[in-house]
């Protein structure tokens, strides 16, 4: 049986990727998949990225990971500049040099990954609602393509020529864990959330797993020591909101 777990948005946070990691063991996952944005945010980046680099698993650039080696124009707010400052003087050039390598996007049979869009996969659009999403559609060629980068996580489909946010999933997202039934044939766009910086009003990390035999996607949210991970961005000398912020998963 194939399950396999989709993982995004780990943003440094190394206390929710080890119990991400747990986690994915006991639900007997046969594979993982990364969608990016590895580093940022929080105060592990060269951890995170080891142990990430060492499950050599598919996985694709996120647009911190891009930022930390390679500055481009982003419009970064102050508090993400800092962090991303703190982040380069932690990674050593041979990291970098790891990130810089990724590519956008990938096909791994029978889907595809992405950190933000695959119509314009490099200029890091946010796929916030239907509308957003439509797009995605036209460079979409597997019924199923996970991608991150919002740190919310959404299940959209392609219904004729535009896209719709499956309502009833949402639904079941806003109350912890959720599982679906994509239906064969339809086109469907997914946000597997973030394991390292939740943005939907919940703190826990958040991953999925695609089981491929039953034919399920399932969202799964887990607890982690967010006391640490909080500790240790203050004593980093990060911005204190950073921490704030976990608490809140926003």
């Amino acid at each position: 049986m194939s399950r396999i777990a989709i993982i995004s948005d780990i943003h440094a946070n190394l206390e929710a990727l080890q119990a991400v990691l747990a986690d994915i063991e006991a639900e007997r996952c046969t594979g993982i998949v990364c969608l990016g944005d590895v580093v940022g945010y929080n105060a592990n980046p060269a951890e995170c990225l080891e142990i990430v680099r060492g499950l050599a698993c598919p996985i694709v650039k996120g647009n911190h990971d891009e930022e930390v080696v390679s500055p481009t124009t982003l419009q970064m707010n102050p508090v993400a500049k800092a962090a991303m400052d703190w982040t380069r003087s932690q990674l050593t050039e041979e990291q970098k040099d790891w990130l810089r390598r990724l590519q956008l996007m990938r096909l791994v049979q029978p889907f595809t990954i992405v950190h933000s869009t695959l119509d314009q996969p490099k200029l890091w659009h946010y796929i916030v609602n239907a509308g957003d999403a439509t797009s995605n559609f036209s460079r979409q060629f597997t019924d199923i393509c996970f991608h991150g980068h919002t740190h919310v996580p959404k299940v959209f489909y392609l219904d004729g020529n535009r896209a719709v946010l499956d309502e009833e999933i949402q639904a079941q997202l806003n109350t912890g864990n959720a599982e679906f039934n994509p239906v064969p044939g339809r086109k469907y766009f997914i946000n597997s959330g973030s394991v390292g910086q939740p943005r939907d009003g919940d703190w826990r990390a958040c991953y999925a797993i695609f089981d491929t035999d039953e034919g399920t996607v399932s969202f799964r949210r887990v607890e982690y020591d967010l006391q640490l991970a909080q500790k240790k961005i203050i004593e980093a000398g990060l911005p204190e909101y950073l921490a704030e912020r976990l608490g809140r998963g926003a």
